[in-house]
C-alpha cells in the first residue's frame, strides 16, 4: 500500500501545483501589473483595451478552477477505486499524463494570447524612432555553454540508453520516441531562432528586460529538453525492468517538473519590480 501513498502524494501535488499554485502565482502578477500600471496611464500595455484583458485573466482564472475540480474529483475518484479493489495502480500510468494535458490548456491559451497582444502592439506602434538593440545576438550570451552541452548530452545519452535496452534494434516503438524527442527538441531550437534573430516580439520592450527575458526562456528550454530525455530514459526502464507501479508516479512528477522547470523559473527570473513599464507609456517624458 505504500507505493499507492506515494501515488496519491505525487498526483494530489500535480494539482495542487498546476492547477492552484502557478495559476494563483500569475493572477497575482496581473492584479500588481493591473493596480500599479493602470490603462489609463499605460495604454499601449493593453492593445486589445482593459475590459478585454480583465475578460481573458478571468477566463484564465475560471479554466484553472475548473480544472482543479476535476483533477479532485478525479483523485478521490482513484483512492476510492483502489482502495475497494476494483483498479491497480499500473492501470493509472495514463491518468497523471492525461490530466497534464488539460492543466496545460490555460497555460497554452494565455502564450497564444500574449503572442497576438505582442501582435496587435507591433500593428499598432506608429513611433517613427526605432531603437535597436546593437549587442551580438548569440545563443552563449543567454545560456551558459555547459547548460546547453549538457542538454545535447543528454540526448544522445537517451538515445543510446534506449537502443541498448532494445538490444540496439530499431523497433517502432524506439522510433516513435526518438522522432518526438526530435520533434521536441527541433521545437525549442526553432523557437530558440526566431528568439534570436526574429522579429522582437514586444516593439516596446526595453534591451535590458529583452536580455532577461531571453535567458529566463532558454534556461527553460534547456532545462526542459534535459527532462525530457531523462523521462524518456525512465520510461523505457519502466517497460524493461517491468516495474509498471512506478510509471504512474513518474508521469506525474514529470509533469510537475516540467512545470517547474518552466512557468516556475519564468516567474522566478522575470518579477513586474524589475521590468521597465515606463515603455509602455502613453507619453514618455523626454527626459526619461
Amino acid at each position: 500500500m505504500w507505493i499507492e501513498l506515494i501515488f496519491f502524494s505525487a498526483f494530489f501535488s500535480q494539482i495542487w501545483l498546476i492547477s492552484y499554485h502557478y495559476p494563483n502565482r500569475i493572477l497575482q502578477r496581473m492584479d500588481y501589473i493591473f493596480e500599479h500600471y493602470p490603462a489609463d496611464k499605460y495604454a499601449k500595455l493593453y492593445p486589445k483595451g482593459y475590459e478585454k484583458t480583465v475578460a481573458g485573466k478571468t477566463l484564465y482564472k475560471l479554466l484553472n478552477i475548473a480544472f482543479l475540480i476535476i483533477g479532485l474529483v478525479i483523485f478521490v475518484s482513484i483512492v476510492v477505486a483502489i482502495h475497494l479493489g476494483k483498479i491497480q495502480l499500473r492501470d493509472m500510468n495514463f491518468v497523471p499524463f492525461a490530466y497534464g494535458m488539460l492543466q496545460a490548456i490555460p497555460f497554452l491559451l494565455l502564450e497564444v494570447s500574449a503572442i497576438k497582444q505582442f501582435k496587435l502592439m507591433r500593428s499598432i506602434n506608429s513611433e517613427s524612432k526605432r531603437h535597436a538593440d546593437l549587442s551580438p545576438r548569440n545563443v552563449f550570451n543567454y545560456v551558459s555553454a555547459t547548460r546547453l552541452f549538457s542538454a545535447i548530452i543528454m540526448f544522445f545519452v537517451c538515445i543510446y540508453i534506449m537502443l541498448s535496452l532494445n538490444d540496439f534494434h530499431l523497433s517502432s516503438d524506439i522510433s516513435v520516441l526518438i522522432g518526438s524527442m526530435l520533434l521536441c527538441n527541433g521545437l525549442f531550437v526553432g523557437l530558440g531562432y526566431v528568439l534570436l534573430r526574429g522579429k522582437k516580439l514586444d516593439p516596446h520592450q526595453s534591451s535590458k528586460d529583452r536580455r532577461i527575458m531571453t535567458s529566463a526562456v532558454f534556461r527553460s528550454y534547456t532545462s526542459v529538453s534535459i527532462l525530457v530525455s531523462v523521462f524518456f530514459i525512465i520510461n523505457r526502464c519502466t517497460e524493461h525492468y517491468s516495474i509498471y507501479n512506478w510509471e504512474p508516479i513518474f508521469n506525474s512528477l514529470y509533469w510537475q517538473s516540467v512545470v517547474l522547470l518552466s512557468t516556475g523559473a519564468m516567474l522566478k527570473l522575470t518579477t513586474p519590480k524589475e521590468v521597465n513599464f515606463e515603455v509602455y507609456r502613453t507619453s514618455i517624458p523626454s527626459n526619461s
